[in-house]
């Protein structure tokens, strides 16, 4: 019977000691010192940004990936340090509070009204890798809509997709890649939406 308990603790001391292989979180971060001069119709308008809308996988902390044209799968030692749908809506406020575009810029967790709310829907924010897994490559596609919320009437929309080949095909290359892509398609959504108040 001594012999059995002593075989029982060892074993959990066993399962309780097993080693996991450590798990790198990466942040979606907008780079907004590059910034350029913009000449907005909308300096006196206020903004509120609604929470962006993404597939299933973009609001987990998990990093998918595509392989080819049909394969998905996951990075069992990469993640991202907060679900991709709350850190790209935190992007796009910061953005365009820094571009000053607007009077004020607020997010959807704000309970001030605002003239426009600007909608964003996410098709692609992924990392794709060849079928030997050798390369690959980032694309960011991200349609903005402009709504006047007295009217709730659409403003205006525009569709932005970017692609950026990875230096390496990592996860950690992937990220640095999707986070260029996400500066750029902002910066051009700025001087878009800039000209969009009415």
């Amino acid at each position: 019977m001594k012999l059995y308990v002593g075989f029982i603790v060892a074993f959990l001391f066993s399962a309780c000691s097993t080693t996991y292989p450590a798990v790198t979180e990466y942040k979606i971060n907008v780079d907004t010192n590059k910034r350029q001069q913009i000449v907005s119709s909308c300096k006196n308008e206020s903004l509120k940004v609604a929470q962006v809308f993404v597939a299933a996988p973009l609001m987990q902390k998990e990093m998918h990936y595509v392989v080819g044209k049909y394969q998905e799968g996951r990075f069992n030692q990469s993640a991202w340090a907060q679900s991709p749908n709350r850190a790209l809506t935190d992007a796009i406020v910061q953005r365009l509070q820094k571009e000053h575009i607007f009077a004020t810029v607020e997010s959807y967790k704000s309970f001030s009204s605002a003239k426009y709310t600007l909608e964003s829907s996410v098709h692609e924010f992924t990392q794709y890798f060849s079928e030997d897994e050798k390369v690959s490559h980032a694309v960011v596609d991200i349609t903005f809509t402009l709504i006047d919320n007295a009217t709730a009437k659409i403003i205006a929309t525009k569709e932005i997709r970017k692609t950026e080949a990875t230096k390496e095909a990592t996860a950690k290359s992937g990220v640095e890649a999707l986070n260029e892509l996400l500066t750029q398609t902002l910066r051009e959504a700025s001087i878009w939406l800039a000209g969009s108040c009415q």
